[in-house]
Formats: C-alpha cells, sequence, structure tokens
C-alpha cells in the first residue's frame, strides 16, 4: 500500500498546513478548549496509567468502542490522543476514524475535506491525500472519509491490515474510534488487531446486561477496561473537592 505509507512517520514535516479551525473545535475536546477543567484532567489521567501499562509490554494500538451509540467513544477517543499528544512532544501519535458508518472525529476536530480512511482502503487516494496534522501539534489524524457500502468487509480487508502494520511502524501511539460493539461485527474485526481495547460505558444509561454482551462479543479480543463516561462531579465526592467555587 503507497509502498508501505513510505515510512509515514515521515509526513509530518511535509504538511503545509494544519488540519482543524480552532473555533470549530467541539467544546467536549476539553483537552483544548478547557485544559485546566477536572474532565481534562481524568483523560490525562487516564493516559498516564496506559503509560504504566506499557511498561509491562508493547501497547501501540488502542481501540475505542462502546456497547450501543451515543456513549461518548469519539470525544473520549479524541481527548486521549490529544493529551498524548500534548504529554510527549517527541512521540508520533496518529489517531484513526475507522467509524465508518457515523464518523465523527472530523467535525469534533473541525477538520474539513471528504477523503479518508475508506477512500484509502479503495485505493482512489495515497495516505498522504488523508493524513492530516491536528493544528501545530504532532497528532496525525485519518478521518473516516465517505461511509462504503460495504463498512465491514472493508474494515476487515488486507488492505486495513497492511494500513495497521504500516502504521505501527511509523507511529509511536495509535488511538482508532471503532463503532459501537452490539449493531455492527467492525468492532470485533479491528478489536483483535489492537494491543488494546476500551469500552467507553456512560453513567446511568448503558445497562450492564449491554456491556456484558460487548465483551461477549468482542470475544478474545484485548479488553483493557472500561471508560465511565459522563459522570456528575457532584456524584465523585473525591472530585468535588478540587473544583473551583
Amino acid at each position: 500500500m503507497d509502498q508501505t505509507m513510505e515510512r509515514a512517520g515521515n509526513f509530518l514535516p511535509r504538511v503545509d498546513e494544519s488540519a482543524g479551525s480552532p473555533s470549530a473545535v467541539d467544546r467536549r475536546v476539553v483537552t483544548l478548549t478547557a485544559p485546566a477543567s477536572v474532565a481534562a484532567e481524568q483523560y490525562r489521567t487516564l493516559y498516564y496509567r496506559l503509560e504504566r501499562m506499557r511498561e509491562a509490554g508493547p501497547m501501540k494500538v488502542i481501540a475505542f468502542t462502546s456497547a450501543m451509540p451515543g456513549e461518548g467513544k469519539t470525544v473520549t477517543a479524541v481527548n486521549l490522543a490529544l493529551s498524548a499528544a500534548r504529554a510527549n512532544s517527541e512521540r508520533r501519535i496518529l489517531l484513526i476514524d475507522a467509524d465508518l458508518r457515523r464518523s465523527q472525529v472530523s467535525s469534533v476536530l473541525g477538520i474539513r475535506g471528504k477523503q479518508g480512511l475508506a477512500e484509502l482502503l479503495a485505493g482512489e487516494c495515497e495516505h498522504r491525500d488523508v493524513v492530516r496534522r491536528f493544528q501545530a501539534t504532532r497528532l496525525a489524524v485519518i478521518p473516516a472519509g465517505s461511509t462504503p457500502e460495504e463498512p465491514t468487509q472493508v474494515l476487515a480487508s488486507a488492505r486495513m491490515k497492511q494500513l495497521l502494520t504500516a502504521v505501527r511502524e511509523s507511529f509511536d501511539e495509535i488511538y482508532i474510534d471503532l463503532p459501537p460493539t452490539l449493531p455492527f461485527a467492525d468492532a470485533s474485526i479491528l478489536g483483535h488487531q489492537a494491543d488494546g481495547v476500551l469500552i467507553v460505558v456512560r453513567a446511568n444509561v448503558t445497562p450492564t446486561k449491554a456491556i456484558n454482551q460487548a465483551v461477549e462479543q468482542l470475544g478474545g479480543a484485548p479488553i483493557l477496561g472500561c471508560v465511565l463516561n459522563g459522570a456528575e462531579v457532584s456524584s465523585t465526592p473525591y472530585l468535588k473537592n478540587y473544583v473551583k467555587k
């Protein structure tokens, strides 16, 4: 695939214009919009927990999914990838939007452009046409692009495996936003190709039964645990003591 992405890690110096308008970034990207907030600190805490886990063995590719739609997996993936980029200026960080059914990474980050992962896997463009540097950071982003007729087939293709092999060689950390687990087979397919999978759970919304079903459907994937999303600070006494009045 494009000479194994031509050692894609070298693309950053060649990107002349960064993607993502600061004014268009979703306010939920608290790593940028509210870096001093409790929520932003929780993303940093999650990132450093992953760093400690990396000490036990290689863990380059982290995938995010949820049991059902609307649980905040995309916002979690974006915030964690940005936390990684801000914490390690010497590392090459990549965020891939692999939710080809309902992609949201571009809208959350304010990135424009129609080409993305779907077009790259279809052979309609090269990596340099879809890999974007987000603003003036070390974060690279591959948007989802258009919705193909058979998303599952595309994600299960040899081209997708080749892409993951290539980016493993060219980036230090890779974060993948997957579709929800229960409605589709996509998350199960790519989850097994990741080094770790995080399941995003919305507080007081996601039924325990749905979480258990998602874990079962991911069967055998390296699940690292769950990320509780949408919890109120008032319901967490320890955090409540640190909120500025």
